[in-house]
């Protein structure tokens, strides 16, 4: 049976029942323990030397290079946990015939979740708050409502409607661009589809939830920042480089933006002495926004069970990336 190399960055109580799928099908399983692969800060050739042999992997946050992809003559498929695939060369991948899928269906709803305890957070002081009472103080400074602010939403899919659906519980008003919208989604929820432009001056909080790409990279920047409701907050758990730190620094620091919220960077793990950890209108965290503990057995199942769909002759459409390979790829 084929080997299936499991990175084991994540919690291992989490990957037990995407072992257990693999294991109970048949697949020899490998699993690689080591923190700095699983972040992507091995070199090329550790990395070979980490996934020699493998038939496929249920991968985390290691990279995929076309150095690393071209050593591996048995790789048949890249089945990443979450919804990003810029760490993988998608070119290289394709070419060398390596099916690379996604987990759309397991955690969006974590992803939303935290965005919008960000938004919470900062709205209602709660860090700086809870800093200054740890230090002796006791604030008594009013934060400021939800209800009746304006979310937007860059990006529609599945994160952005799983968020679009809690601000509007909320009685936030929701307007978002979209290139490809979920019309009727949009009209039971009642959100408004705008241009960019106008989301970012209309918006008190700017979320982003578009992919990585040309043309989104950087795509925060000093320009769009300058668009920015002076009172608006940008919440990014989506990727780092969509904001160029640099400029966001600059924004923040001057009043021309109010607060930000982000759980992803240019450089991942990031310096320790990045200048954003300074200001106290910023919360931080370390790229977890979708890794709740029933997000990470969902996303290990699901890229699992694209592992076993792909050997038994199943194209799972729905999480496939490179689909050009479809109807000409076998395992």
């Amino acid at each position: 049976m084929p080997t299936v190399v499991v990175c084991g960055e994540n919690p291992n109580d989490a990957n037990g029942p995407a072992i257990r799928l693999l294991e109970g099908r048949g697949f020899d399983v490998r699993v690689v323990d080591d923190v700095l692969f699983g972040q992507g800060n091995r070199s090329d050739e550790e990395e070979i030397e980490c996934l020699k042999g493998a038939n496929a992997t249920v991968a985390w946050g290691e990279r995929y290079p076309a150095a690393v992809i071209e050593a591996l003559p048995d790789l048949r498929v890249i089945a990443r946990m979450g919804v990003g695939f810029d760490k993988v060369d998608l070119k290289s991948a394709s070419e060398r015939g390596v099916v690379v899928t996604v987990t759309p269906n397991a955690n969006h709803e974590a992803v939303a979740e935290h965005a919008l305890a960000f938004i919470m957070s900062l709205a209602k002081l709660i860090v700086i708050g809870n800093k200054r009472m740890q230090q002796g103080e006791w604030p008594s400074g009013p934060g400021k409502p939800l209800r009746g602010t304006t979310l937007g939403i860059v990006g529609l899919g599945r994160i952005g409607r799983s968020l679009a659906v809690r601000a509007v519980a909320m009685r936030m008003r929701v307007i978002a661009t979209e290139l490809y919208p979920d019309r009727d989604f949009v009209a039971e929820h009642g959100i408004e589809l705008v241009d960019l432009d106008t989301l970012l001056g209309s918006s008190d909080y700017v979320s982003l939830h578009c992919p990585l790409n040309d043309e989104t990279r950087g795509f925060i920047n000093k320009t769009t920042l300058e668009s920015m409701n002076p009172n608006g907050v940008l919440i990014n758990t989506a990727r780092g480089g969509l904001v160029v730190e640099s400029d966001l620094l600059d924004a923040l620091k001057s009043g021309q933006i109010a607060g930000a919220g982000l759980d992803v960077f240019e450089e991942e793990p990031t310096d320790p002495n990045n200048p954003l950890y300074e200001l106290d209108n910023v919360i931080v965290s370390a790229h977890v926004a979708g890794n709740d503990e029933l997000s990470l057995v969902e996303m290990g199942l699901e890229a699992a069970q694209n592992i076993v769909d792909l050997y038994d002759g199943k194209w799972p459409g729905g999480s496939v990336v490179n689909r050009d390979l479809e109807g000409r790829w076998s395992w």
